[in-house]
């Protein structure tokens, strides 16, 4: 971990999968994040592994902002925070008294984001999405051919990460010049930041936006091996992991062809590459091919990663219970650093689970709390703290 974030609250008001990536990104970072969720809690939680996968690191408190003393305990924390996450459809914070403004008002040095699917202001601002209509919009899909659902959530993970960077600026502008910052961060517009590559290269060349990228190179593909499996081949232009690779696979008489050469050969050279893959199995082609130096690697199914020597060597899972018990695979951050290895984080929290914990350290006592769970202002775990 890079404890960049260290003694930076960060309140989050977020549920699904953007705004819980982002905040769980930021307590990678050492920020202490409390998560607020609302009396019937986030919707992900009905996929106990996807909401842990996004949820590590935070504290739990639940708060029904539709009571006015919920709203008092969420002005509380506010006026304590550095950073509010919040992921409604516009309009939404400000009926709850969690809009950019109000939050302001109490805390002029607020770092504030707002995730949704359009931006804030705009003809899409009130438009319903998912996912999938994010990655339509931005171009994504439309370099399918046909258009395909991706096997990856893009946009939420996507605009999580963003999220994440732009508070971390937000923050160190704010730690050289004292001013806060509100952040409109659109999920479609994360995708067009994505597609830019593709982007600039239609606006030079209109043809190329039919085509997908690197699809047309015979060299740059997935192949099936004998034994049922895929080998991915990343050869691009290099002509000399070319000559290497037909090398291998006894392709001596092409092994001088030119990039130019091979482009109008394509059809010819992906046949005999399809030909000749299915002819050993995809370990032994992995084999062969790596010890000379050319650019592939096995298609793994998720159960199978654990097997390949570079997941066994880095080791990026690790598993967490929670205080219910459930346990969760985790993913570590990316990053590795030369500093000692960090504690593991805290566990996806259960619903209510530090209420009491987070109203105390708020300046609450005893007899306020129990009264404010008595008016169901706020909720707590029996799983968890008291």
């Amino acid at each position: 971990m890079i404890p960049a974030l260290t003694d930076h609250l960060v309140l989050e008001l977020t549920t699904q999968l953007p705004g819980p990536y982002c905040a769980m990104l930021l307590a990678d970072l050492g920020a202490s994040v409390i998560k607020v969720e609302p009396p019937g809690g986030d919707p992900l939680r009905r996929f106990p592994p996807a909401f842990a996968s996004v949820n590590r690191g935070k504290r739990n408190i639940v708060i029904d902002l539709k009571k006015e003393a919920g709203g008092e305990v969420m002005r509380r924390l506010v006026r304590r925070a550095d950073v509010v996450l919040e992921g409604f459809r516009p309009g939404v914070a400000g009926r709850l008294g969690v809009d950019y403004p109000s939050v302001k008002h109490l805390n002029p040095a607020i770092v504030y984001c707002s995730i949704s699917g359009f931006g804030q202001e705009g003809p899409y601002r009130n438009r319903a999405g998912h996912d999938i209509n994010y990655l339509a919009i931005g171009g994504l899909l439309g370099r399918g051919d046909p258009p395909a659902v991706p096997p990856v959530l893009i946009s939420d993970l996507s605009s999580g990460l963003y999220a994440a960077l732009a508070v971390s600026a937000a923050l160190m502008h704010r730690t050289a010049t004292g001013e806060g910052r509100f952040i409109d961060l659109s999920m479609t517009d994360c995708i067009l930041s994505w597609m830019a590559l593709d982007i600039a290269t239609a606006a030079q060349e209109p043809n190329a936006a039919r085509q997908q990228f690197l699809g047309d190179i015979p060299h740059y593909g997935v192949f099936e091996t004998s034994d049922g499996r895929h080998i991915s081949l990343g050869i691009v232009h290099e002509d000399h992991f070319w000559t290497r690779l037909c090398d291998v696979l006894g392709l001596e008489d092409w092994r001088d062809w030119s990039s130019g050469k091979r482009l109008n050969r394509a059809a010819a050279i992906q046949g005999k590459l399809q030909a000749v893959f299915a002819t050993d199995s995809c370990h032994e082609w992995d084999r062969r091919l790596r010890e000379a130096d050319v650019p592939c690697a096995p298609i793994y199914n998720l159960d199978e990663l654990t097997d390949d020597p570079y997941i066994q060597y880095r080791n990026p899972f690790y598993s967490l219970e929670a205080s219910d018990q459930s346990a969760s695979r985790q993913v570590k951050a990316p990053y590795r650093t030369d500093a000692p290895e960090a504690e593991a984080p805290l566990p996806p929290p259960v619903l209510g689970e530090n209420t009491r914990q987070v109203l105390s350290q708020s300046g609450y006592d005893d007899g306020e709390i129990d009264r404010l769970i008595q008016q169901g202002a706020v909720h707590e775990s029996h799983n968890g703290e008291k």
